[in-house]
């Protein structure tokens, strides 16, 4: 019975998530950069996780722990002004597990190039450019798009898919 109970909870947490996977270079004023970020989605009400902060698990790769975390996810924001281990999460994240992203950076810089025509291909990310003092803002426009996309989504689902019309009420 006390499995069940913990098994239930833990099953409503992950459909109604309001956690965002953070994803960017995670030192140095890189970091300084995410934990603006992380402030601003904490103050509109997100659980945010940093996956240099989370504790490791023995026996778990790098990808399984942003995989772990971006599937428990509403969403994922990527920090794309400079390279770093992002660049080897996304593809794994975005394209193979489909998670609803979006790809913040710097007007002018960019880690990468190599993601300019999946924004094109893929409707679940997007990005959004910033100068430094319009960051805060743009995370807010990023989560906004993200809910937007999600309820889009949700509702394209229902009207499309006929096992789910049936297990809504």
């Amino acid at each position: 019975a006390a499995f069940d109970l913990v098994w239930h909870r833990a099953d409503l947490i992950l459909q109604d998530s309001d956690s965002v996977l953070i994803l960017g270079k995670d030192e140095g004023s890189a970091l300084d950069r995410l934990k603006r970020i992380e402030t601003r989605l904490q103050a509109l009400g997100y659980y945010t996780y940093i996956v240099k902060e989370q504790p490791d698990k023995l026996g778990e790769g790098v990808i399984q722990k942003a995989m772990r975390y971006a599937l428990s996810s509403k969403f994922v924001l990527v920090e794309n002004t400079e390279a770093s281990g992002h660049l080897y999460e996304v593809p794994h994240v975005t394209k193979a597990a489909e998670c609803v992203t979006v790809v913040l950076q710097e007007k002018g810089k960019g880690a990468t190039w190599m993601f300019e025509d999946a924004y094109a291909k893929h409707r679940h990310w997007h990005r959004l450019t910033y100068r430094d003092d319009e960051l805060e803002q743009r995370v807010e426009e990023a989560a906004r798009w993200a809910e937007a996309f999600i309820h889009d989504f949700a509702q394209y689902q229902l009207a499309n898919l006929p096992w789910l019309r049936k297990a809504v009420p």
